[in-house]
């Protein structure tokens, strides 16, 4: 019984392992190696997640209608200027140009002088990219003060900046990061927050457009992750510096977005455009830049700006906290080791539901997480945790079981039929075998002299020779098709078509008994068996219908057949004493065999009367 229990409980001691192996995984290289998997499920639940918007936010979209009302001439600084001077009329609060004019710097160009004209009549905000030299630096520079401690992120120095004209930027409220730098995938999710050109700082372009709508006042910088505070709001940046973003959806963009066309001909009323923030761009890839995101394969850069101003003004920032690994990993251990000690008490289908409904609560607890504190909760590295140690749990107890399963029908066999044993196990809520009469064919054997041998060998020797005899007698029996039905002293008791049909039975017994008569045969010249005189089997063959079913009452069952031809097959074994011959068969056997079977006179048969009888003609 001990023995028993330590093997019970050897897959939760597996379950146990497997639980503290994938937390310390999830610790110490999660963030690395399933980084791909983590970030696809943030970008999804960010997507399934409605999180707030910003009405402030406008964005003025240079389109293709746009294009297309001017008369095949393509989109200039002149017309550029027309759009800021319109935005300055309306009042707008910010204008953030998601534009870099950093070629034909001529102030003595019309189209030069007019756009310069209407930065200047605007708050505008414009942006520079990043670049491999140190040229004209970005101006003006937005002010920052920094709290210390603080820890500067190495991703925040840039070598160089594409920046506007600089007659251009003079006239400007301030310049901005105008850049987006994909992940690995090559999606933007997140924004580096500033970007750091010799001793100045420049926030990224959607971060600067809400610092000028939330008051121009001075934001504070400090921390170790850095962090930056506007006003009244704290936005939180990771290890690297970057501040994550919700990418806006069709639906959301449609919302915020006009057509520079509609500006300029004054189909949008200024109370849509006064006091908000509003960022010119173009979705046309010729004029702006497409960029992938969570939301879409190509989102405009101008509205992945906007979606970062959006964050900012809603403070509803996706972020992940820096203790929440060692957290996470620790509902790995616990939620793993509390799966395995449940998984081994139930069956595999309702373990696997359990696991499901496990990785299901997971994720619900991470959808809500993020919908309250826009937390970033690691579900797909815990769920993979849950599933490992479920797979290993129930793998081991599936084994053990299939273990058990197995010792069980080899030693159920023993005393009962293979087809029975199996439709036990197999379907175990069936009703017992019912009583069924069907054709039967009994194969009944003995060994001549049995009893004088046993006063020759001890009982341990004896064992052993009928441990082989049967081991290989009764092999011959399955072979055939047949079942053992009992082994009674030295007699095998074999039925064919019972209990499932056996196509020819009448021949597949007598070709068996004649395997049977060669085998122990040759048994008989083996060393163990040749010096005590091993006699030879006698075998009897009858068919017939009998009845087939369990017998018995209380806790002791025998399957087994009853009937005319059984009896009949027991009194031919007898007969072969008589005959002198190995092999007798029965006149209804010899009948439904169709074979040419030798014949053996008519013979008196106790109970049965007088009847022919044959033999194999071997």
């Amino acid at each position: 019984m001990k023995s028993f229990r330590l093997s019970r409980i050897r897959p939760v001691y597996a379950g146990i392992a497997a639980s503290l192996l994938m937390a310390a995984g999830l610790f110490w290289a999660g963030e690395a190696v399933l980084e791909t998997q983590r970030e696809q499920f943030f970008d999804g639940m960010t997507q399934w997640v409605a999180s707030p918007r910003s009405p402030d936010i406008v964005v003025v979209d240079v389109d293709r209608q746009t294009q297309q009302a001017m008369d095949d001439r393509t989109w200039d600084r002149a017309d550029m200027a027309r759009l800021i001077a319109a935005l300055g009329q309306a009042k707008a609060g910010t204008v953030a140009v998601d534009f870099v004019f950093s070629g034909n710097c001529s102030e003595s160009d019309p189209g030069n002088a007019a756009l310069a004209t209407a930065i200047g009549s605007a708050p505008t905000v414009l942006g520079f990219l990043i670049g491999d030299v140190v040229g004209e630096r970005p101006a003006p520079v937005p002010p920052v003060a920094v709290r210390r401690p603080v820890a500067i992120p190495e991703l925040w120095f840039i070598d160089g900046a594409e920046t506007s004209c600089g007659f251009l930027q003079a006239n400007a409220r301030s310049a901005a990061a105008g850049f987006l730098v994909g992940d690995e995938d090559a999606r933007v999710r997140r924004v580096q927050a500033y970007s750091v050109l010799g001793n100045d700082a420049y926030p990224a372009f959607g971060i600067e457009a809400a610092r000028l709508a939330l008051g121009n006042g001075t934001p504070i910088l400090g921390g170790e992750p850095p962090w930056l505070k506007l006003e009244t709001r704290l936005l939180q940046f990771d290890g690297s510096g970057s501040m994550r973003f919700v990418a806006g959806s069709e639906e959301r963009i449609g919302e915020r977005t006009v057509s520079a066309g509609e500006v300029l001909s004054g189909r949008i009323a200024p109370e849509r455009l006064a006091g908000k923030v509003v960022m010119i761009g173009s979705s046309l890839p010729t004029l702006g830049g497409l960029r992938p995101t969570a939301s879409m394969p190509l989102e405009p850069s101008v509205q992945v700006h906007a979606d970062i101003a959006n964050a900012v003004l809603t403070g509803f920032i996706p972020h992940r906290d820096a203790g929440q690994r060692p957290f996470e990993a620790a509902i790995a251990a616990i939620g793993g080791i509390l799966l395995a000690l449940i998984a081994t008490r139930l069956r595999p289908i309702t373990s696997a539901l359990l696991g499901l409904l496990a990785v299901l609560s997971t994720v619900a607890a991470a959808t809500m997480l993020y919908r309250v504190d826009a937390l970033l909760f690691d579900a797909p590295g815990i769920s993979l945790a849950l599933i490992v140690v479920l797979t290993v749990t129930t793998t081991l107890q599936f084994a053990k079981v299939r273990r058990s399963e197995s010792t069980a029908r080899a030693k159920f066999s023993q005393y009962l039929p293979q087809s029975v044993v199996e439709r036990y196990i197999d379907n175990p809520d069936d009703n017992p075998a019912s009583s069924e009469e069907r054709p039967v064919t009994a194969l009944f054997t003995d060994i001549e002299g049995f009893s004088t041998l046993t006063h020759k060998l001890p009982p341990r020797e004896l064992v052993a020779l009928l441990d082989t005899y049967y081991a290989e007698v009764n092999a011959l029996v399955a072979i055939h098709g047949g079942m053992v039905d009992k082994v009674v002293g030295d007699a095998v008791h074999a039925f064919f078509n019972a209990p499932e049909d056996l196509e020819d039975h009448v021949n597949k017994a007598i070709d068996c008994a004649e395997a049977i008569h060669v085998l122990t045969e040759e048994m008989r010249t083996r060393p163990g068996f040749v010096e005590y005189e091993f006699g030879r089997t006698r075998i009897g063959i009858e068919t017939g219908i009998a009845v087939l079913g369990e017998v018995g009452a209380g806790g002791k069952l025998d399957y087994t057949a009853h009937g005319d031809a059984i009896n009949l097959a027991a009194r031919l074994q007898e007969a072969n004493k008589f005959l002198g011959t190995a092999i007798c068969i029965g006149p209804e056997a010899c009948v439904q065999s169709g074979r040419p079977l030798r014949s053996l006179g008519m013979h008196e048969i106790r109970g049965f009367g007088e009847m022919e009888l044959f033999t194999t003609p071997a």
